[in-house]
């Protein structure tokens, strides 16, 4: 089905958006499944908290609705499919109207949220301390370098000898020494409202830009389908 130049630039923004929700619904939902089903020690003990499962069991939700979302409108986009793009629209209007709720409730609750994001910190980093493996050092490395902090901070980060994730630390005799304050206290202080309330405002500005583009694509097959239907002409005799 031919469409316009706008609705050609509209499909190659698409299958562009569609492809990083693609990416981030990967790693909310990878990410939160295997945090649930890794976090273990030796002799099978238990390293998850309520908290910590609420936590990632939203985070996989997430991440299987944005997959979805991508999975349909990659399937609109491509193949000119208006059912599928009134689908994607929709979940679109349902994820952006989500988001923007999201941000303005963590806006109000900046201290409930800042407690929760603690609260994760804290627990992934006592799975590291035993488990050591290669996710959470990202996940702890992204809070470390966004809040300059580690773990428990200063000294006490040292005897605890896991400053490879720090953002601060020098070496003393052959001592790694951390210098970084204590992540949770810095969570606590430095989380800014406004900050939260940007980064949620700018996913759902994202999909707000896809919403747009897939609307004007799909009042475009509609108009083409319409001039593209044969006439129909009425005989008198």
């Amino acid at each position: 089905m031919a469409l316009g130049g706008c609705g050609q630039v509209c499909k190659v923004l698409l299958v562009l958006l569609n492809l990083l929700f693609v990416l981030v619904g990967m790693a909310l939902f990878c990410g939160g499944l295997y945090l649930r089903f890794s976090a273990e020690g030796p002799l099978n003990m238990d390293l998850k908290t309520e908290h910590f499962v609420v936590v990632v069991s939203v985070l996989m939700a997430a991440g299987a609705v944005v997959l979805i979302t991508a999975a349909v409108g990659d399937y609109g986009s491509c193949s000119e499919n208006k059912t599928a793009l009134g689908v994607y629209c929709s979940l679109l209007t349902f994820l952006a109207t989500l988001t923007i709720i999201a941000g303005v409730l963590s806006f109000v609750y900046i201290r409930e949220f800042s407690n929760h994001v603690g609260e994760f910190y804290a627990t992934v980093y006592a799975q590291y301390l035993i488990k050591k493996d290669g996710i959470r050092a990202v996940i702890l490395r992204l809070f470390h370098n966004t809040f300059d902090c580690c773990g428990l901070g200063g000294p006490l980060q040292t005897i605890m000898q896991e400053t490879d994730t720090c953002p601060q630390r020098y070496s003393l005799l052959g001592i790694s020494i951390s210098t970084s304050a204590s992540c949770v206290t810095e969570i606590l202080a430095d989380l800014q409202a406004s900050s939260v309330l940007g980064v949620f405002l700018g996913f759902a500005g994202v999909m707000l830009v896809a919403l747009g583009c897939s609307s004007l694509m799909y009042y475009n097959i509609k108009k083409s389908m319409y001039y593209s239907q044969p006439a129909t002409y009425t005989y008198h005799y």
